[in-house]
């Protein structure tokens, strides 16, 4: 279950990024994932859980400080490695190291992984939590990042 709630988050993360020009209404939204063959009791599980983590308070500098000139290197324990795939401790070392969050947003991103359930947190899944920290922190100075976060474009980062 938890992976079609991923699934139709990373959905309507692709819905409101596609949606500049055109935003849809969460109506519209819904039939659509449902049309997909999505459940009504996912959807709303998934939208409960966005919401969750978008009302988490922010620390300021996460609000204030989006890039880092200088990224820390962080060292996962024992419980850590078990919960986060190599691949997803991987990304979050990357988009640390590119600048794209601070000590204190990896914080919050890893301690909303660890409390995500019993299965190990991959890639695509740390990716969402990701992109929901940042769209939380301050939505509309991330848009081009989480765009290229999403579809994989790390020489986008940079322009």
């Amino acid at each position: 279950m938890r992976e079609r709630v991923l699934a139709i988050v990373n959905l309507i993360a692709q819905y409101v990024l596609g949606a500049e020009d055109s935003p849809i209404s969460e109506q519209e939204l819904m039939a659509d994932l449902i049309a997909v063959g999505f459940e009504a009791d996912e959807i709303n599980d998934a939208f409960s859980w966005m919401e969750t983590i978008a009302l988490q308070p922010q620390t300021d500098s996460t609000a204030n400080t989006p890039l880092m000139n200088q990224p820390t290197y962080r060292v996962f324990d024992s419980h850590e490695q078990q919960k986060l795939t190599t691949e997803a401790r991987g990304f979050l070392i990357k988009v640390r190291t590119m600048g794209l969050l601070t000590d204190e947003a990896q914080e919050e991103i890893i301690d909303r992984a660890l409390r995500s359930g019993d299965d190990p947190v991959s890639e695509q899944e740390i990716k969402l939590i990701t992109i929901l920290n940042l769209l939380s922190a301050s939505s509309s100075l991330w848009l081009r990042e989480i765009d290229c976060l999403l579809e994989n474009d790390w020489g986008r980062i940079y322009q």
